[in-house]
């Protein structure tokens, strides 16, 4: 991946370029520490990976990031701070931002953000290779239909085993859903599809209430949830942890959901069921 350095102190900046390099996590391509410069250097070299500092002379990191995104730049974003005020934190996540890294420097939580970053960037590349692709391959009705049905069907079962909810009511309804999906991704929808759509459908395909079969899935994903962030509270670098929070969930939510099961937030993470269902067919695809 390129990456852009943002950060006014230069001594953080050349420690961040070392850990790129000694780990081969890409190449540093630009690097400065004005919010101003940041602006004309991120669109110029239009970077995979962007990480800004909050406070940085000029304009601040979020308002750069803001002006940015309103772009379309397809770059992720990590932002890096001393800052620890969640109000700050919860802006920063709101204009876009990918992760928050708080300083000081740590060298493992930097090569695994940005681990998360390049798994979340090659989910979405492969989401829309499925939905350029799958397209091929059309059964009766106009119904897609793999040419791999039984492995994916193997591989989701077995994501499911890791997550600890294969015995969980909602997962046939979750496979169900996954396959409206990727019938919708292979009609170029990927963009457009909404989850009443799907729930509906499903509802007529299998004869069961819309809101019974919404509640079987929420209380599923939110289990496989709480699972994974207990994954990570037991080993943060944990193989399975570092995959599935980034694939099937949003990381800040795990976070949240860490910090409660460890009593120290006051809310659970929250589940998006869309990017659950999109990155099962990312892990069946892979």
């Amino acid at each position: 991946m390129r990456f852009v350095i943002i950060e006014d102190d230069l001594s953080v900046r050349k420690i961040m370029i070392n850990i790129i390099e000694k780990y081969k996590l890409g190449t540093v391509v630009a690097e400065c520490g004005d919010g101003w410069e940041a602006e004309s250097i991120i669109t110029e070299y239009a970077p995979d990976v962007a990480l800004v500092d909050l406070l940085l002379p000029g304009q601040d990191g979020v308002e750069l990031i803001r002006k940015l995104k309103e772009t379309k730049i397809e770059t992720s974003w990590i932002m890096i701070s001393e800052s620890t005020s969640q109000p700050m934190i919860t802006k920063a996540y709101q204009t876009g931002i990918d992760f928050y890294i708080h300083k000081p420097i740590n060298v493992l939580e930097i090569v695994s953000v940005i681990g998360k970053v390049e798994e979340s960037r090659r989910l979405r590349q492969v989401m829309s290779l499925i939905s350029q692709t799958t397209a091929r391959y059309v059964g009766p009705g106009g119904r897609a239909v793999a040419p791999d049905d039984n492995t994916k069907k193997n591989r989701l079962n077995r994501v499911f085993s890791d997550l600890g909810i294969i015995g969980e009511a909602g997962v046939k309804n979750i496979h169900q859903l996954a396959q409206l999906v990727n019938l919708r991704l292979a009609d170029g929808h990927s963009q457009s599809y909404q989850l009443h759509e799907l729930y509906q459908e499903l509802s007529q395909e299998i004869g069961q209430d819309v809101k019974t079969i919404e509640q079987r899935v929420r209380r599923a994903i939110a289990k496989a949830m709480q699972n994974v962030a207990n994954m990570g509270i037991e080993d943060y670098h944990n193989d399975k942890f570092e995959m599935y929070s980034g694939a099937l969930f949003d990381f800040k939510e795990i976070r949240q959901e860490m910090a409660f099961i460890q009593g120290k937030g006051s809310y659970r993470g929250k589940i998006n069921i869309k990017k659950f269902l999109e990155g099962l067919l990312f892990l069946a695809a892979e």
